[in-house]
């Protein structure tokens, strides 16, 4: 028998790229709020830092005004608005830094 007809069922079917599931809708079918709660167990600013590399849209903000909204927002900060697969994704990498992110469908 050929081998590669023995293999052809043991081969598994590739997942769709993340791309592909985004250009097809998944992954923007709703939108959603991305919210950080404050953890006292760090500082702000540790905190701070770890969000600007995750979400690289912050860093166009000044340190100043970034420190002025997060003094006014003392326990949570409504940062973001995504699609709904996008801020999973964020809101899971985001924990698995330490930061605590809450999704909302708008």
């Amino acid at each position: 028998m050929n081998k590669i007809n023995e293999l052809k069922d043991e081969i598994p079917i590739p997942e769709a790229s993340y791309a592909d599931l985004y250009q097809a809708g998944f992954y923007d079918y709703k939108r959603a709020k991305l919210t950080i709660l404050w953890k006292k167990e760090y500082s702000r600013y540790k905190q701070i830092i770890i969000l600007k590399k995750l979400y690289p849209k912050l860093k166009e903000l000044s340190s100043y005004t970034t420190y002025d909204i997060v003094k006014k927002n003392k326990t949570q900060w409504q940062f973001a608005e995504m699609g709904w697969g996008n801020a999973i994704d964020f809101a899971d990498k985001a924990r698995k830094m330490g930061l605590c992110i809450i999704v909302e469908e708008l």
